[in-house]
């Protein structure tokens, strides 16, 4: 049997308050199943009624994945085992679905397959999910914590039930999950496109990627990298340091809450090209253990009349469907320019991201991160308190920065090739190597541990090392910087 889904206690306080219609939770699923998507919504008093609603994707090899508030799709659903009514006091419905009764014999809860092979969970009905045809499942009343307490309780149980005899009537074995239903503020919306996506081929870029697509690496690295961490950040300890706070934002929204304070919701990045902004934005991304979004500014250009909004928006709606999130704009500038002296199209976009910005008040677990080499061409209504409330500097390394730079990107060689490949320089070489090396930005300090790497390969050498000697002419044939 699952284990792992538990609600918030904060969950049931909201429900009696009023919730509108959001994501409580969602988490992938192995095999035969993509994902289970868990939604909620309910009034506020007088009328204190709640409605929940979990669905079971199938892979799109199964069936068509496409999910609409209506439950429109192709016909076709995933069976329910048959053992699953053994674990329940139910009520068995024609087309294979049953009720699960309470103490009193009322119809608590719907288990049904849908009609795009998916399987749903279901307490109430619309504007939460709605059966398309068939019963639907009464709402329930949530005049206080103790009867929705119960009712959370249950619904996890069942839902656990669920995808455990989903499994095991296909003699798979059952995953064990880690999900946890709460008030996340992830639209609907988002919740639904990305399901939608289960079911769509792309038209792919040669990169591999959709126009306009975000693009998202695993744990905050670049396919075929190894995941970056603030350790392999050389020369930028201030801006570390706050980054390092930042993440409590993703990790820690308890403690936020417990002080009555607000999480920061935006960092600007600025600084020189080629100075470590976008390691940064992984490394937070991987320390927090978030989904890392990385937006750049080709993903949202378009030539077409309101495309360029809507793809910011999707971005938007991505990262709050998958929270915990970091959603990373690069060159931020370029689409978030100073509206006084910019095109109509570029005060759309602003303006969608001041909307955004200014939703996340509801949404933990989410941190927007931009980074610029111009913080004075972006526009001003996104630097204020609330938006993007953190400037980070991230300037050119200083000397301990750059040998300390050089340490990292030997290091990481010598892990790739699982040996030693440099000579330790003494205090003199070190000195005579920072110093050539004066203006040089973080990128420019790892093209000449590149090439000095690239040099041997070249010589076809297969043993040896790299001497500090060779560092040093290498590093007088980079161009400086202005």
């Amino acid at each position: 049997m699952p284990t792992g889904i538990t609600w918030d206690p904060l969950l049931a306080d909201r429900i009696v308050r009023g919730l509108s219609l959001g994501v409580l939770g969602q988490i992938a699923l192995p095999e035969p199943l993509a994902r289970l998507v868990v939604l909620g919504r309910s009034d506020g008093p007088p009328q204190a009624q709640l409605s929940l609603a979990a669905t079971l994707v199938p892979t799109a090899a199964g069936g068509t994945a496409v999910l609409s508030p209506f439950g429109l799709g192709q016909p076709g659903a995933t069976r329910i085992p048959d053992e699953l009514t053994e674990r329940f006091d139910t009520k068995a419905l024609r087309g294979g679905g049953f009720f699960v009764l309470d103490a009193e014999g009322g119809e608590r809860f719907l288990v049904a397959p849908g009609l795009m092979r998916h399987v749903t969970v279901t307490c109430g009905v619309w504007p939460v999910l709605r059966q398309l045809i068939g019963p639907s499942a009464p709402a329930r009343p949530s005049t206080s914590s103790l009867l929705v307490a119960d009712d959370l309780d249950r619904f996890c149980e069942l839902l656990r039930a669920v995808v455990a005899a989903t499994y095991e009537a296909q003699d798979l074995p059952v995953p064990t999950l880690d999900l946890t239903l709460r008030v996340t503020g992830a639209s609907v919306e988002g919740a639904l496109g990305s399901l939608r996506r289960l079911g769509t081929t792309l038209a792919r870029l040669p990169g591999g990627r959709a126009p306009g697509e975000v693009y998202d690496p695993p744990s905050g690295r670049e396919d075929g990298e190894e995941a970056t961490t603030f350790a392999d950040v050389g020369g930028q300890d201030l801006a570390r340091a706050e980054l390092e706070t930042i993440c409590l934002a993703v990790e820690r929204p308890d403690a936020f809450r417990a002080w009555g304070a607000r999480p920061p919701r935006g960092v600007l990045l600025y600084g020189p090209p080629g100075t470590g902004k976008t390691m940064l934005a992984r490394a937070l991304a991987h320390e927090a253990g978030a989904r890392f979004l990385h937006v750049r500014a080709t993903d949202l250009v378009s030539k077409w009349y309101g495309e360029a909004e809507q793809r910011v928006q999707k971005a938007f709606d991505r990262a709050r469907a998958e929270a915990p999130a970091v959603i990373f704009f690069d060159e931020i500038d370029a689409v978030a320019r100073d509206r006084s002296v910019s095109h109509e199209a570029t005060h759309r976009m602003v303006s969608t991201f001041l909307e955004n910005m200014d939703g996340l008040r509801e949404t933990e677990g989410v941190i927007v991160l931009a980074a610029t080499n111009r913080p004075e061409s972006v526009d001003e209504a996104l630097l204020r308190p609330g938006r993007f409330d953190r400037l980070v500097e991230v300037p050119l390394p200083n000397r301990d920065g750059r040998r300390a730079i050089f340490g990292v990107h030997m290091r990481r060689a010598e892990r790739k090739a699982g040996r030693s490949l440099f000579g330790e320089p003494d205090e003199e070489q070190w000195t005579a190597l920072v110093d050539a090396t004066d203006g040089f930005s973080g990128a420019d300090v790892a093209e000449v541990v590149r090439r000095a790497l690239e040099a041997k390969v070249r010589s076809r050498a297969t043993a040896g090392r790299i001497e500090p000697d060779e560092l040093l002419a290498l590093a007088g044939g980079i161009a400086r910087p202005f």
